[in-house]
């Protein structure tokens, strides 16, 4: 049987670890990113911005990215308050920048 190959996996806008904590118990090099310290102290979380983060790493230094943004704004269920002519419109404008 095949074993599978250690990936360099990056979890940005997680400040929990959980995704993290999930994925080096499956033995890949994983790392999140938030500009929220860790809640578990883990030294395998960078502390900043994801943006400015990913533009300093070198081309290919991840195999996988994933990302949690904070979605209350973007959502599509949040239409009826986020979408354009709706109250809250310009904060979902905000939270795509």
């Amino acid at each position: 049987m095949l074993r599978p190959r250690k990936r360099r996996v990056l979890i940005g806008c997680e400040f929990s670890g959980i995704v993290r904590r999930a994925m080096r118990a499956r033995g890949h090099d994983a790392w999140t990113c938030d500009l929220l310290p860790a809640e578990d102290h883990s030294p395998f979380h960078i502390q900043g911005d994801l943006m400015e983060f990913l533009r300093r790493s070198p081309a290919g230094s991840w195999d996988l990215i994933i990302l949690h943004p904070p979605c209350t704004a973007l959502a599509l269920s949040g239409n009826s308050t986020y979408g354009r002519g709706m109250p809250k419109h310009r904060q979902r404008i905000e939270s795509l920048r």
